[in-house]
């Protein structure tokens, strides 16, 4: 995960854009980070509309980001909370369903199905290692990007000792 900075406002590190995304208590929109000019995806949850039990919840998915790092997983990287907001700043995920890529092409290869297959079980098999239990894996859920595909961790209720999230963060060469 990237250095925390000694700022401690998210707009004094990152400019937003356009929204990528929307949830229940959250928006994912396309930010930039002021001092390097990469691009990233900001998960922007209202907390002011959260629970004590929603806020625990929202730190063990920010404390699993952290502990999940693969090379086919999207990386956190940073974390800010403020007043009425806390911000999840996660790699740029854009291109596409990987289920939409695989219905335009007039032939989908066993060797391409095969390492897409590779990449999704090294990806669980990484979150398993970690304790971390992967609920729901669609297809309809990968993102391509860049020649790889990813989607966000969406958070769902943990059992004592392990820790059960639906969606992948795996990011696929396809």
């Amino acid at each position: 995960m990237a250095t925390p900075t000694a700022c401690t406002r998210f707009s004094d590190n990152y400019d937003l854009k356009e929204e990528l995304g929307k949830g229940a208590f959250s928006v994912v929109r396309r930010c930039v980070q002021k001092s390097t000019g990469h691009e990233f995806a900001a998960k922007i949850i209202n907390t002011k509309k959260l629970t004590a039990r929603d806020f625990q919840k929202l730190e063990r998915e920010a404390r699993i980001c952290r502990k999940l790092q693969h090379p086919n997983i999207v990386r956190l990287h940073d974390s800010i909370q403020e007043e009425n907001h806390h911000y999840l700043v996660f790699d740029l995920v854009t291109g596409g369903e990987l289920f939409e890529d695989i219905v335009a092409r007039e032939f989908y290869s066993e060797a391409d199905a095969s390492h897409c297959i590779q990449q999704i079980l090294e990806s669980v098999h990484h979150c398993h290692h970690n304790g971390v239990v992967h609920r729901d894996l669609k297809v309809r859920r990968e993102t391509i990007v860049r020649g790889r595909t990813s989607a966000m961790l969406e958070k769902v209720q943990a059992t004592p000792g392990t820790q059960w999230f639906q969606g992948l963060f795996s990011q696929l060469n396809v």
